[in-house]
């Protein structure tokens, strides 16, 4: 069975460190031949207003969608803005798929306030959040000149969240398409 899981970046922000995380998730999961792709905040703004959220090829991306995976960074204890944003601009296309949510800091918890947050968010939004999740720590010294990552110990990490996420991938979209969800 296929499936196509996009990977959504939290952040629009100059810099950000969440994109190195990203594209290793991207290559991990491209590796098991699962249809991928990023999506980046930066391409849904208005050109003419930085708040505005262009929602209609994100609710088109999610409609295909059988997963997600959320790459973000924690802002002050929390999760970004227009991170929020997007996600609410497509509840519907998002209902009964899961999402794996990762979290990227500079110190040392990896962003794991955000996961927890984020967690609740995606309950409301009937989005099954799975267990495991993968906290990047201490991002500025994680990653090599060329982009690639110096603890290998990530690869391992992010293998376990995706043999879970594609456990689950599996029997909600077999859900989806065969039971009738209750009123």
């Amino acid at each position: 069975m296929s499936y196509f899981i996009p990977i959504l970046l939290g952040t629009s922000r100059e810099g950000r460190f969440s994109e190195k995380a990203a594209t290793y998730i991207e290559k991990l999961l491209r590796a098991r031949g699962v249809e991928t792709q990023l999506v980046d905040p930066r391409a849904m703004e208005s050109e003419i207003s930085h708040e505005k959220i262009e929602a209609d090829d994100w609710c088109g991306t999610m409609e295909k969608a059988d997963a997600l995976i959320i790459v973000t960074p924690e802002y002050n204890h929390g999760y970004p803005g227009v991170l929020k944003d997007i996600l609410d601009s497509a509840e519907e296309e998002c209902f009964r798929k899961p999402v794996a949510i990762c979290g990227c800091s500079s110190g040392g918890l990896g962003g794991a306030r955000v996961v927890e947050q984020l967690r609740q968010v995606m309950i409301e939004l009937r989005m099954p959040p799975i267990r495991e999740a993968v906290y990047f720590s201490d991002h500025k010294n994680l990653w090599n000149e060329d982009g690639s990552i110096k603890d290998p110990g990530y690869e391992n990490r992010v293998n376990k969240m995706l043999d879970e996420l594609l456990w689950y991938t599996q029997i909600l979209k077999q859900g989806r398409e065969t039971l009738p969800f209750p009123a």
